[in-house]
């Protein structure tokens, strides 16, 4: 689907900072605030925009790792998979999984981790609970406390063609 131009500056806008209001984000996108009012409300109709959320800095949360975990699953059975989403909602360390395919996997979960402890408390009991199954684990793990070596921040603002 392809967006008209106030359309995308208002989006644009958006992703720089949603807590703006409607009348700020009309002044910097160059349009009226019920402009404003009414393409965020037609961007979220259409899905564009599916939720309102800041991204934190976990490591002020407490957390220490995050965990890039690529695995591969025998059979793909629709029973799996609804297995899978309930086995997901359980875990709240578990922040994104998807199915998807390269280095011989199938599946992606990407989770965070106060600690070592709590990543091996987890990778125990997906092992445990997806046996048969379950062929293959592999997973990077990434030290927040090594903010030193982040070269660039987990941030949506990449996706806008003027921003660095």
């Amino acid at each position: 689907m392809e967006m008209k131009e106030n359309d995308l500056k208002v989006f644009t806008e958006l992703i720089k900072g949603s807590r703006r209001s409607d009348r700020e984000l009309a002044k910097a996108a160059k349009v009226s605030q019920p402009t404003v009012t009414r393409i965020r409300t037609k961007l979220e109709r259409q899905g564009f925009i599916r939720e309102y959320t800041l991204i934190p800095d976990l490591m002020k949360m407490g957390y220490e790792l995050v965990a890039f975990t690529f695995l591969s699953f025998g059979e793909d059975r629709p029973e799996h998979i609804q297995q899978a989403r309930e086995w997901v909602k359980k875990q709240p360390c578990i922040i994104f999984t998807n199915d998807g395919e390269g280095m011989e996997m199938n599946s992606i979960m990407i989770s965070i981790h106060k600690d070592y402890t709590s990543y091996t408390t987890l990778i125990t009991q997906l092992k445990r609970d997806w046996q048969p199954n379950l062929r293959t684990v592999q997973t990077f793990l990434v030290s927040l406390e090594r903010s030193d070596l982040t070269i660039k921040q987990f941030s949506f603002r990449s996706l806008l063609a003027n921003e660095s």
